[in-house]
């Protein structure tokens, strides 16, 4: 009761003092809205503006205790990360249907408000590769990084990647290095490794990386023996190159043989290598440590391509090799490979009509190119009267520089 009457008392004394300020106070607002003039009295503007102020409150306080504040803003995050995932999904779609423009605009701008911005930019960036703008790939792989926590891996990935496609192969390999130190034997990693080196035909690299590649990917273990065979052949062939280029024959034979070793078991008796290795020393010059693996290799492991190589290398001793083919004979007497290394042999050792037994035998049982070509080179040193029929097919062919009758 007390309150109310001191409630009443207020108001009284309020409107008193409002009613004396409006006598002696009674002042104008006028207001100009283009040609228009509003006229009104101070004390009815300050009521209007009062009683605006009250009804705004009054807005406030009900909006307040119907709809809070934090679910507001839930909701307007929500709504603006929900239009970032549906452009994020319509970039992807463009994404994969190539539209490479469509899918760089629409991933990059959603890339902010996304729940994933690493896929954002990472796909942004694919596809602004593809539309051949590197600066721009490299500002999204560059924003991955800043905008997205622990995604050094991942950005790294897709710049090799990129690196790559650009041919930009010492790049890639940098970034790749990097990112094996990271993560010793991620298979992705592995695998764009095998490439790079492949590309760079740094075969000993390769060679080095095959074991891993056994290890930590899927690869199919015969393609990768295939591999590893391919990176054997090509690293001989290149150490071969750096002694020819550098004049140096002498120390060739031991640096090969001492690379030899390092093959692996699984390799050792592969006759492509073997071959690649004794051209290698014949090329260099050294025929003494090709006659000897030849004729060690063919006691284990018989191949017609080593057989024949046999008969063009040049050993100590020419007889002995004659003899030692002249055994193998024994257990393959059929064989036309054979009989054409056999009448090279007898070339050399100027055994005539050994060598035209041989030539014939083996033309014989399997006409060949070489075979009737060594018969006609022969058989024109034998009887001039033949040269005009055979000169021919000798000329069109590489034959060996072997000893012929005068």
């Amino acid at each position: 009761m007390k309150r109310t009457l001191s409630l009443i008392v207020i108001g009284l004394a309020i409107a008193l003092v409002f009613s004396f300020a409006v006598s002696y106070y009674p002042g104008h607002v006028r207001i100009y809205v283009g040609s228009w003039l509003i006229d009104i009295k101070l004390w009815v503007a300050l009521a209007l503006n009062l009683s605006i102020l009250i009804i705004a409150g009054m807005v406030f306080i009900i909006f307040r205790r119907v709809v809070q504040p934090k679910k507001l803003v839930r909701w307007l995050s929500q709504s603006g990360s929900k239009r970032a995932q549906q452009k994020t999904e319509k970039g992807l779609i463009a994404l994969l249907e190539g539209n490479w423009n469509n899918a760089n605009k629409l991933l990059s701008r959603s890339a902010i408000k996304s729940e994933t911005p690493l896929i954002n930019y990472l796909a942004a960036a694919h596809a602004a590769h593809e539309l051949g703008d590197v600066k721009e790939a490299e500002q999204h792989l560059k924003k991955a990084y800043e905008n997205t926590s622990d995604s050094e891996f991942a950005v790294g990935i897709a710049q090799a990647q990129i690196q790559l496609q650009q041919n930009q192969l010492e790049q890639c390999l940098a970034t790749l290095l990097r990112l094996k130190k990271q993560q010793v034997n991620h298979p992705f990693v592995l695998k764009l490794l095998k490439s790079v080196y492949l590309r760079l035909e740094d075969w000993q690299q390769l060679i080095n990386l095959i074991p891993a590649l056994h290890k930590n990917t899927k690869e199919n273990d015969v393609s990768l023996l295939e591999l590893e065979k391919l990176a054997w052949d090509r690293l001989f062939i290149q150490k071969a190159d750096e002694f020819e280029h550098q004049n140096k024959h002498d120390s060739s034979a031991e640096a090969l043989a001492s690379l030899w070793k390092k093959i692996p078991d699984a390799l050792r008796f592969d006759s492509s290598l073997i071959e690649t290795y004794a051209k290698q020393l014949m090329r260099l010059k050294n025929d003494d440590e090709c006659e000897i693996l030849l004729r060690k290799m063919l006691s284990k492991h018989w191949d017609d391509n080593l057989v024949s190589l046999y008969g063009i290398v040049r050993g100590k001793n020419a007889s002995e090799q004659l003899i030692n083919a002249e055994n193998w004979l024994k257990q393959k007497p059929n064989n036309a490979t054979l009989l054409l290394t056999l009448g090279r042999l007898s070339l050399k050792n100027e055994l005539w009509g050994k060598a035209l037994e041989y030539f014939e035998a083996s033309n014989h049982l399997q006409p060949s190119r070489q075979s009737y070509a060594e018969l006609c080179r022969l058989s024109m040193r034998l009887n001039k009267n033949d040269q005009a029929l055979f000169s021919g097919l000798i000329d069109s062919l590489e034959l060996p520089n072997l000893p012929l009758p005068k």
